[in-house]
């Protein structure tokens, strides 16, 4: 028996070491930060669950409390939060920044988004993010800050250089969904700036420059956009109305089976009118991602 309980003993302690060699976190703050885990774990699911309006809301700003509380611990950054299963949080490649993301169901049927960038320093960097999408006149002309920020549910990121690519998804209204392209990049003082005139949806002779770009279509159409790794581009769903009555009622309009795409050019996403050669094409990526106004989480 004894000789068991040495052997346990061990095993626990080389487990303890090597926890504490990868996160990098002292074991006095790996446990607090423990315990900010479970107490956000479960402000998330009342987030998603809760019955009423109300008590989603207050488990929202109480979520952002205790999350900025946990993330001005030591090394924070280096914590995964991997049990906080209704926020999603993502990473560039080069691992510089995350992003916590998440939304909000109001009684309307609609969402406000949240989420906080913090970046990879060591000294606590974080911006969090105001949903102003709504007093927004002109989102795909716009260049903005944190503070008005575009508010969507972020699922994919695309590093190019020192800007990133951020895929969402928005729902926009009971009728329609949103896809987005919208762009991150850093400042000379180390900022968020979100948007750059980069996707050209003209052609390189006649070039005209938005800066994010904004597909909209039927509520329960399933929608595609996001990098192509093999392809290095960005693809996406070419939509139609369902009835010409319906051109330019973009509440009415869904894909046709074809795809559209940028190709990176001299630095600028450039429009693609057509990719694949026919409809026996496969597209190079799996099923569409979107997200049920009821149950996204299971959808992502």
């Amino acid at each position: 028996m004894t000789k068991i309980r040495n052997l346990l003993l061990v095993s626990l302690l080389i487990f303890s070491f090597n926890e504490k060699s990868v996160a990098g976190i002292a074991p006095e703050d790996l446990q607090t930060l423990r315990t900010y885990e479970d107490t956000l774990s479960d402000l998330s699911d009342s987030i998603v669950d809760g019955s009423e309006q109300g008590i989603r809301v207050q488990a929202c700003y109480d979520f952002i409390r205790t999350l900025v509380k946990a993330l001005k611990v030591k090394n924070s950054f280096e914590y995964p939060f991997d049990s906080v299963k209704h926020i999603n949080i993502m990473y560039p490649e080069d691992r510089s920044f995350r992003i916590f993301n998440w939304n909000v169901l109001k009684t309307t049927g609609v969402y406000r988004y949240y989420g906080a960038i913090q970046k990879k320093s060591s000294q606590l960097k974080i911006w969090p993010l105001y949903d102003y999408s709504d007093y927004m006149k002109n989102p795909q002309d716009t260049i903005t800050s944190s503070e008005k920020w575009f508010g969507m549910l972020y699922y994919q990121i695309k590093q190019e250089g020192k800007q990133y690519l951020l895929f969402g998804w928005d729902g926009n209204t009971l009728l329609s969904n949103k896809k987005i392209i919208d762009v991150l990049s850093f400042d000379k003082k180390g900022i968020p700036v979100f948007g750059s005139k980069i996707f050209n949806t003209g052609t390189m002779e006649a070039p005209h420059y938005l800066a994010r770009f904004i597909i909209e279509y039927k509520e329960n159409a399933q929608v595609s956009m996001r990098f192509d790794n093999d392809l290095q581009m960005i693809i996406y769903d070419h939509l139609i109305p369902i009835a010409p009555k319906a051109e330019g009622m973009y509440s009415y309009y869904v894909p046709d089976g074809s795809y559209e795409a940028f190709e990176l050019k001299k630095k600028k996403w450039t429009h693609v009118q057509s990719v694949f050669n026919s409809t026996q094409d496969q597209p190079p990526f799996p099923e569409p991602i979107d997200f049920d106004k009821k149950e996204k989480e299971n959808n992502k």
